[in-house]
């Protein structure tokens, strides 16, 4: 009996689906791909997606915003063997969660001039609310990586990105240095991947494709704020979410050094 083909979703929550729309972007290459896998839930494919069943692989794009996003993602989670999130809203909370440091209220007031019955959840990256496998980074996702997980899947082999520094890929294309110029550039702590496109438009990273493992996002921002004001540092944190891991590793180094001057105190 031959073997069956690995059910494959590709599903959104509250998002752009550039996403998804990047991997249609593939082409043939896509279309190859799907003669190997079963696409059983695909909105961009199918008009009518099926009902919720056994998925091998589960690819989510999206942020957690309403009830009805959260009650999905759960059942997403319950009926796949592996649940990959796609891109950056679904990785970190992409620019959904700029609204929890600015204020969910204030944002609020800013969108609609009648907030009654409108949602406004804090906004949370989705390995914080279910279990995750894996992630493909980036706003919108690097393609290439997606078809790679894939097809390491039919081969039973493990996908793991590799963990190069944004700087890394700049430097090899030959593109100026905008930290040297005197720019905010998080590119010295973002995983690479993306060819630097931010850098050959003279944009500096934002830190799309999130953080390389065991980044000094603290000591990186120290170094930006000798250079530039607070308020400049933190727009830019914000935007996909690093923020949070320089506060949260600045907590750490307070926790840490209050807890040394405890110890000086007893002995």
């Amino acid at each position: 009996m031959p073997n069956k083909k690995p059910k494959i979703a590709i599903v959104s929550l509250t998002c752009c689906e550039g996403c998804e729309f990047a991997l249609l972007d593939l082409g043939q290459r896509f279309l190859d791909l799907a003669k190997k896998v079963d696409i059983t839930n695909f909105r961009l494919l199918r008009d009518e997606p099926k009902k919720l069943g056994h998925y091998d692989l589960c690819f989510v794009e999206g942020s957690v915003v309403t009830a009805e996003n959260l009650e999905k993602l759960k059942k997403l989670r319950s009926v796949s063997k592996q649940l990959i999130v796609l891109g950056n809203c679904a990785q970190t909370g992409g620019v959904h969660r700029l609204k929890n440091w600015f204020g969910r209220m204030r944002a609020l007031g800013m969108v609609y001039k009648e907030v009654k019955g409108i949602e406004n959840k804090d906004i949370l990256p989705i390995s914080e609310i279910v279990k995750v496998d894996f992630e493909i980074p980036t706003c919108p996702v690097n393609a290439e990586e997606f078809l790679d997980l894939i097809y390491k899947f039919l081969a039973g082999r493990k996908f793991k990105i590799k963990q190069n520094p944004v700087c890394m890929e700049c430097q090899a294309r030959g593109y100026e240095c905008l930290l040297q110029k005197g720019e905010i550039c998080l590119g010295p702590i973002t995983l690479g991947g993306c060819g630097a496109i931010c850098l050959k438009s003279k944009q500096g990273c934002w830190g799309c494709r999130g953080l390389l493992e065991e980044p000094a996002v603290k000591k990186f921002a120290d170094f930006l704020l000798t250079r530039h004001p607070k308020k400049e540092v933190e727009s830019v944190l914000e935007v996909f979410g690093i923020k949070d891991d320089w506060q949260g590793e600045a907590e750490k180094e307070w926790e840490k050094e209050k807890k040394s001057k405890a110890l000086m105190i007893v002995d």
